[in-house]
Order: C-alpha cells, then sequence, then structure tokens
C-alpha cells in the first residue's frame, strides 16, 4: 500500500462515528501551573495529585531485593523503549490471544502499587494488604520466605497444577497468569448492557477495561472509555493532546488498536490492547502486552495510519482509548 488513504476505510469506530457522534473530548485548555484545578473529568496539576500512602511493610519487601527487582516494584515501567518488562525472570507477556486487554490492566495496576508489582515479583504481600485485584485468589505463597525464587506448588488459572519443581520464573509467571486470569474475568463481567457477561473469547471490550482500570499512584482516578474514529486527524489530534497531558503527569494510557475491512470484517473490531507509558515530542513509549516489551510508538503513526505498526501488536489504527479522569 502506497499511500496513507489505502487504510483508513472501512472501520467500526467510522462507522460508530456517524452513529453516535464525537466521543473525543476536545484538546485541554493550556493552564498556569498554580491554576490548575482538580473538577470532576479532568487530571488535577502535578504538584496537587496527592501520593498515595505507603503500605506498612512494604519497605522490608524491596529492601532485601537486589537492584533489578527493586525496580520492578518501584518503576516497572521505567524502561527504555526495547526492553523487556519483567516480574522477576518471567517476561510480562500475555498469557493467550485473549487476554491483551488483562494484561495491560495488570501492568497498569502494578505500575501504580508496589504493593501488587512486589507480589508479582516475590509472591509476598505486607500483612493484612491485599490489593483489590488480588481480592478473593487463593495466592500461592513461596516456600521460603527468604528466596523469591524458591520454588512452589502453584494452580493455574486453567486448574494446571505447577510442579513443586518449579523455577523462580515459572513461579512468577503463573502468579502473572493468576492475575490476568482475575482481570479478564472482572473486565468481562456484565460488560453487555451492565447485565450479561462479554464473550471471553472476544477480549477485553473498551467500557469493561475502563470500569476495573486502576492506577493507584493517584487516588481517585478512574478511567473513561472513549470511541476514536481515525479518520478525523482533527479528533486524534485531540485525543493525542489528552494523552500527552495523562503522560506528563506519569498517568499510564490504555490504547485499543484494530485493522480494515481489507482484511476481513474481524480486523475492522478493536482487536489489540497497548498501554502508553511514556512519550517524546514526536513518539511514544508503548508497552506491547504481546511482546511483553516497552515498544517506540511514532506519533505520525497514529495521525496518519501507513500499515501495522508492531507497538499496535501489528494492527494499524487507533481505535478507542481509556483516558484518565478525576472521580471528583
Amino acid at each position: 500500500m502506497s499511500s496513507s488513504t489505502t487504510w483508513r476505510t472501512g472501520q467500526l469506530t467510522s462507522l460508530l462515528r456517524v452513529v453516535r457522534g464525537r466521543t473525543v473530548p476536545a484538546a485541554p485548555a493550556p493552564a498556569p501551573r498554580a491554576a490548575a484545578g482538580a473538577g470532576a473529568g479532568e487530571l488535577a496539576d502535578p504538584a496537587s495529585l496527592p501520593a498515595a500512602p505507603v503500605p506498612a511493610g512494604l519497605d522490608a519487601l524491596v529492601d532485601g531485593l537486589d537492584p533489578a527487582r527493586r525496580r520492578q516494584v518501584v518503576a516497572p515501567l521505567d524502561l527504555r523503549a526495547g526492553r523487556t518488562v519483567r516480574w522477576g525472570t518471567a517476561a510480562a507477556r500475555q498469557v493467550d490471544g485473549t487476554t491483551c486487554g488483562a494484561a495491560v490492566l495488570g501492568v497498569l495496576a502494578a505500575a501504580g502499587d508496589p504493593v501488587l508489582a512486589a507480589w508479582l515479583v516475590t509472591g509476598r504481600l505486607p500483612d493484612g494488604v491485599v490489593p483489590p485485584e488480588l481480592d478473593g485468589l487463593v495466592l500461592p505463597e513461596p516456600a521460603d520466605p527468604t528466596d523469591p525464587d524458591a520454588p512452589v506448588w502453584f494452580r493455574s488459572p486453567d486448574d494446571r497444577v505447577v510442579h513443586a519443581a518449579a523455577t523462580g520464573t515459572e513461579a512468577s509467571a503463573t502468579r502473572w497468569a493468576l492475575l490476568q486470569a482475575a482481570l479478564h474475568r472482572r473486565s468481562t463481567t456484565r460488560a453487555v448492557a451492565g447485565v450479561l457477561p462479554w464473550p471471553r473469547s472476544l477480549g477485553t471490550p473498551p467500557w469493561g477495561a475502563a470500569r476495573v482500570a486502576r492506577f493507584g499512584r493517584v487516588p481517585g482516578l478512574r478511567y473513561r472509555a472513549v470511541m476514536v474514529d481515525d479518520t478525523r486527524t482533527d479528533e486524534v489530534a485531540d485525543l493525542l493532546a489528552r494523552v500527552d497531558a495523562a503522560l506528563d503527569r506519569g498517568v499510564p494510557v490504555p490504547l485499543y488498536s484494530g485493522g480494515d475491512l481489507r482484511d476481513g470484517i474481524a480486523a475492522a473490531l478493536p482487536r489489540h490492547v497497548v498501554l502508553a507509558v511514556g512519550r517524546t515530542a514526536d513518539d511514544y513509549r508503548v508497552y506491547e502486552p504481546g511482546a511483553g516489551a516497552v515498544l517506540p510508538l511514532p506519533r505520525a503513526a497514529l495521525l496518519a495510519p501507513d500499515g501495522p505498526v508492531p507497538a499496535l501488536g501489528a494492527w494499524t489504527h487507533l481505535t478507542w482509548a481509556l483516558l484518565p479522569v478525576r472521580a471528583c
């Protein structure tokens, strides 16, 4: 395909945009740093964002880790493009073709909650502290509390028993799989008209992901699903201005990607989920769960799509976004 116009046809979001109208909010108006507010639906100025309290007992877990694992707990997404996101030695990849959304929700939650990240890395939690993503789960514990890589029995989401001789990588990978399964289940429950479950074989719907998305470093933050028709470049520019504002405040943004009708009707639907974690003037850094890595995403590829992009999971179009907003 030699021209970007050949890629800008036959998308579901283009049809829905005609029916539903514009859903992308206008670009945020610039405001003086001291005057930026914290009204409903907007992010507050960075100086006014309250810091989440550090749970008691977390320091004891982090202090016992080597530098690499410590970074995984306190700043798991502080990586250069091309580097793999890891929990211990396990890569943070989606476990199957339907859990890209769940993997993004898991990484988002862990990046905002060092307690959850510490559990993924070590298998341990501070006494009495359970992140909401783990509530109600039967959690495996390391056999040796002094060794985060000690072998132990695990039961995987498909009820498969991981042998007691599991390596540290297998142990971390199983915890990561448990988290993905829990988030996939919760994000698809009551996702059809608020009553019926969304078929898990179709992945995670944007509105279901927005309902359970959590970034705990900013108390009171929630996410809103916004549909994108990338044939309307002005709307994409407004959306990216919102993404930029969030990233400049240290808040990651989930993005949905897809294809168009030239590859069949299934390709025209939202097909994949990634997580924007940082930016420069011309590029984004994006966690892509298929690779389990942070990849570069050129801004131009979103404003003028011209074929599949690795950072979008080898899809072409931006189709939906979960924009962070203040709950109050």
